[in-house]
């Protein structure tokens, strides 16, 4: 998603190399340290959730190393370190964002990072800049919710694909 974002925002990827993955705690060391601590606050925070965990991946030319973090086989957000900054990206399904405008009242930054989100299919993907510590805190209140939305529903069953079954007739031996 890079509505509202040029190439040259995604560009300024602190971590823009495919071939070298950065460390999980990477911006911890990298950022300034108003920055490193809003990601280490961001980052315990989401860790904390039930079940939540976190990779770093690359995720293309457009977005390059992001951080991860999902509830089993399911994604909460990306987390972007882009110059000196932070930001997520979220998505909410129908159904999530309803229960989202539902609520009570959400902060601000939040309330309009859903509204500018772009629909693609059955998900808004969502963008938020996360440049102070009560947004950071806001976003995390938010992902609570989505993990605790994630855990009600049953998780995808994805059936085992079919094997070729041995032929018990079948010697393993070619005929002349």
């Amino acid at each position: 998603m890079t509505r509202g974002r040029s190439s040259a925002y995604w560009a300024a990827n602190r971590y823009a190399d495919a071939a070298v993955e950065p460390a999980p705690d990477a911006p911890l060391h990298d950022l300034p340290a108003a920055a490193a601590a809003r990601f280490a606050a961001l980052r315990s925070g989401l860790l904390a959730l039930e079940g939540a965990a976190e990779s770093v991946r690359f995720m293309g030319t457009s977005w390059r190393w992001a951080w991860e973090y999902g509830v089993g086989n399911r994604k909460l957000c990306w987390v972007h370190i882009v110059g000196d900054a932070l930001s997520a990206t979220f998505t909410l399904s129908d159904s999530e964002e309803d229960r989202f405008h539902r609520a009570a009242r959400p902060a601000a930054a939040v309330a309009r990072a859903v509204e500018e989100g772009q629909r693609t299919g059955p998900v808004k993907w969502c963008w938020l800049e996360l440049d102070d510590r009560r947004t950071v805190d806001a976003f995390l209140r938010l992902a609570a919710r989505k993990a605790e939305w994630l855990a009600e529903r049953p998780m995808p069953h994805r059936p085992p694909k079919p094997r070729a079954r041995p032929d018990p007739e079948d010697d393993g031996v070619e005929a002349d």
